[in-house]
């Protein structure tokens, strides 16, 4: 295995030293001599390496003349075969030594140093970009205008200290690049190792203009050509004056470079952490949709205000985090007027470069999208349902068309719900959406006694068309003498109506009605059966809500929330849209609760994927990814 030196330069590095001593440690490589100089540090830095020192091959705290003259220290001591720079604040990422010593192996004949990816660290350990190494052809090309990478990315041969000379003093700031252009001259070439190495915290004396006026020197010295000193000096000048003063302008040259220059690609992504997420949703209150965005805005940092298109409830009217544009008409003049009511809003946020508007179900969809338009902010959607009456308008769908493609993302909450949706807009690409499943409170499992006569039913979720209660109160006119009580649980467009449907049918001494309640839990450990008779549904939050809880249940046989419940045990299903089907399966389950046929399992540790600790971590995953991939500048 081959012999590798890590050397870590560091001076009063007292937040971040030990994780970077710990990164070193845990690759747990076999043939690693780990060497530290620290700079005389006064902030307690010491009392950190003291912990360590036992692990280090050398160490040694005392001044020096610079950065570069504490790695020549570093080097003298090295006897690995090939060394490696990770200082006081970065760090590398697991297995990254093995996948080294893995891609060294193989070429160790040759003259090489390798090259690899990394990622920007702040102070707060935030990820706020990273490095990309261009092809070895290009950074050949382009030795005299920047560093083929960081050096934290650089195993170089030991043997090329000794042989072409240690770290220049002479260049405070870019002595490491003149001895990577020493190394191509003599003929290393570059090893790329393909993958991210580990995080550079950023800051350091490197990246003013002083720079850059060492590059003339270098670039003189190397090629002898006056001309591409001057030409790499005078590049990276002008860069770094457009990207601290005039970014706007800068971000419109290096998109048109990049566009006219196919064979070069973006070597730096930089993004921000100060993204604002700005949910748009029609209600506060009802389903599953409204729930999760409480949750998140809740829970993950960068959430910044909720809108809502219809009025508050009492619960959130003096809640600073919700904000109301009062539209709940199908009227097209008073679009247009919440349309302004939306734009008003977003012209008094700042930093709308760091703005996602995320919108959620069908209304809310299309008013963010001609505002994401009008003001050019990404937008992305959760697609909450495997089917929506849209769809079945075919007038509708040269619009879907646009106002779908026009999104930078879509999470679908359920495969099929992604199924679905692609396989109406097969226009779609399937690496723009993706699935992040709901979550919800587990509940804690209690076993029922279900030794008696006439059972309780519970249905949870908003009183809506797709919701299908309608046929769940169809399918139950000859149940009676089995039931005792049914209550319904939510709030929306067809209370009235199931009303009604209730009263037609001489049902209303066995339904009740319960408004919205936050935390159902009362009525659910009060049931004996949980019923979700939807006619679609793209998840089904109730579902875990109320299986969790020990609560056996009937759902319809819809795509999302039969594929997710139906493999578990104490679920039964019946045929989506069908009242005979449902009473079918209604009776069977009652049976079997009946002559104890069933016996309802505790699934909370299977049920955990979807509770909403797993959730909160999916979605913030996402958003720093989005980060990463959308949020960024050249």
């Amino acid at each position: 295995m081959i012999k590798l030196s890590i050397v870590t330069i560091t001076l009063n590095n007292k937040e971040t030293i030990e994780q970077t001593i710990k990164s070193i440690l845990d690759q747990k490589y076999p043939n690693l001599e780990y060497i530290v100089i620290d700079g005389g540090s006064t902030d307690g830095t010491l009392d950190i390496l003291n912990k360590y020192k036992d692990n280090f091959k050398y160490f040694k705290s005392s001044p020096d003349k610079g950065i570069y003259d504490a790695m020549n220290k570093g080097i003298i001591q090295a006897t690995g075969k090939y060394i490696c720079f990770v200082n006081g604040g970065d760090f590398l990422y697991q297995e990254t030594l093995k996948n080294v010593e893995r891609v060294f192996s193989k070429n160790e004949k040759n003259l090489f140093f390798s090259v690899a990816d990394i990622d920007y660290i702040d102070d707060n350990n935030n990820l706020v970009g990273s490095k990309i190494c261009r092809t070895n052809e290009q950074i050949i090309k382009r030795r005299f205008v920047e560093m083929p990478t960081n050096h934290l990315g650089m195993f170089v041969p030991l043997s090329a200290f000794k042989k072409h000379g240690l770290f220049d003093l002479n260049f405070k700031h870019r002595a490491d690049f003149y001895f990577v252009l020493k190394l191509i001259k003599n003929g290393y070439k570059p090893l790329n190792l393909n993958v991210k190495i580990g995080g550079f915290r950023l800051g350091g004396i490197s990246g003013g203009y002083s720079t850059f006026l060492e590059n003339y020197k270098i670039v003189k010295l190397i090629s002898g050509n006056i001309l591409t000193a001057f030409y790499s000096c005078s590049l990276g000048i002008s860069k770094l004056f457009f990207q601290r003063n005039l970014p706007f302008l800068y971000s419109i040259i290096a998109k048109f470079y990049y566009k006219i220059n196919k064979d070069v690609f973006k070597k730096e992504v930089i993004f921000s952490n100060n993204l604002k997420i700005l949910h748009i949703i029609d209600s506060d209150l009802g389903g599953g949709a409204e729930k999760i965005v409480s949750v998140l805005q809740k829970n993950i940092k960068n959430n910044y205000k909720i809108i809502t298109l219809k009025k508050l409830s009492e619960k959130n009217k003096n809640n600073p985090n919700y904000i109301s544009i009062d539209f709940s008409s199908k009227n097209l003049f008073l679009f247009f007027i919440s349309f302004f009511k939306f734009l008003r809003i977003l012209i008094n946020i700042n930093d709308k470069k760091n703005l996602l508007l995320h919108s959620h179900l069908s209304k809310s969809l299309y008013l963010t999208f001609f505002c994401s338009i009008f003001f050019r902010v990404n937008h992305i959607h959760t697609e909450h349902n495997t089917y929506n009456r849209r769809r079945s308008i075919p007038l509708l769908y040269p619009i879907e068309f646009i106002v779908y493609n026009s999104l930078k993302h879509i999470i679908c909450i359920s495969e099929p719900t992604r199924y679905e949706l692609v396989s109406y807009l097969p226009s779609l690409k399937l690496k723009n959406t993706s699935v992040i499943e709901n979550g919800s409170k587990i509940y804690k499992h209690r076993n029922r006694n279900y030794d008696k006569k006439k059972f309780n039913i519970l249905v949870l979720g908003s009183l809506t068309k797709k919701k299908g209660i309608d046929l769940l109160i169809e399918s139950l006119s000859s149940l009676s003498q089995k039931i005792n009580k049914i209550k319904i649980v939510g709030s929306g467009p067809e209370k009235q109506n199931l009303i009604n449907l209730t009263k037609k049918i001489h049902l209303d001494h066995l339904v009740e009605f319960i408004p919205f309640i936050e935390d159902p839990s009362i009525y659910i450990y009060q049931s004996d059966i949980g019923v979700i008779p939807s006619r679609w549904e793209g998840f089904g939050l109730v579902a875990v809500e109320m299986r969790s809880s020990g609560l056996p249940i009937l759902i319809s046989d819809t795509p999302g929330l039969y594929n997710t419940f139906s493999q578990y045990n104490g679920v039964y299903s019946f045929k989506n849209g069908s009242a005979h089907s449902l009473k079918e399966s209604l009776i069977l389950l009652l049976d079997h609760l009946k002559n104890n046929k069933l016996k309802v399992k505790d699934l909370n540790n299977e049920l955990g994927y979807y509770s909403e600790r797993f959730f909160i971590k999916r979605y913030a995953n996402f958003y720093q990814n989005f980060i990463t991939e959308k949020f960024d500048r050249f």
